[in-house]
């Protein structure tokens, strides 16, 4: 795992012993809300956490996964990370525990990622998808820089209903590389 330079946040890649923070992260369903149905603890292990375990190298054609954690300490606060989407793009994802919410850690995170896939694995654009209606990732990557580029409408199968899918991107040349204001 490089290292990600960061002025406020430490990342590390995902590990076996993290399993029991996975774990709590997916089954809570306030957190999992916008992002998947209730699933049973085998399931998020086999299509979740173990895929996210395998080593991670530009190409991969799996999630790069971090575990976010505040500087000075080993506490994770949460995931981030990314995948490929092909012709230069990735496509970032996050989920913070609820403890950590409304703190500036998200967009803390999708800067540093940035940074990263920019400037260190030479990405042009990053995307990322958040289902309709989930306003506080909405917020978070507005103010990460992301711009919302549009809807595909009933694009997402959630509870029972098919759900639109709000589309962000961020482009290379658009990227403020200098930190947030009020961080």
């Amino acid at each position: 795992m490089p290292d990600i330079a960061a002025s406020r946040l430490t990342y590390r890649s995902l590990e076996e012993n993290d399993w029991p923070f996975f774990l709590a992260l997916h089954q809570q369903r306030d957190l999992m809300h916008y992002i998947s149905e209730a699933r049973t603890e085998e399931e998020i292990r086999l299509h979740a956490f173990e895929k996210r375990l395998h080593p991670w190298h530009k190409g991969s054609e799996h999630w790069l996964c971090l575990v976010i954690s505040e500087k000075n300490s080993t506490l994770p606060v949460g995931l981030t990370g990314f995948i490929e989407r092909g012709e230069g793009m990735a496509e970032v994802g996050f989920i913070l525990a609820a403890a950590f919410h409304g703190q500036g850690i998200g967009s803390a995170s999708l800067h540093d990622m940035a940074c990263f896939a920019f400037h260190t694995l030479g990405y042009r654009k990053l995307t990322a998808t958040v289902t309709s209606g989930n306003e506080a990732s909405r917020r978070t990557l507005l103010r990460a820089g992301f711009r919302q580029e549009g809807t595909l409408r009933q694009h997402y199968y959630l509870h029972g209903n098919w759900q639109d899918e709000w589309i962000f991107g961020l482009l290379k040349e658009e990227f403020r590389g200098e930190p947030i204001s009020s961080w």
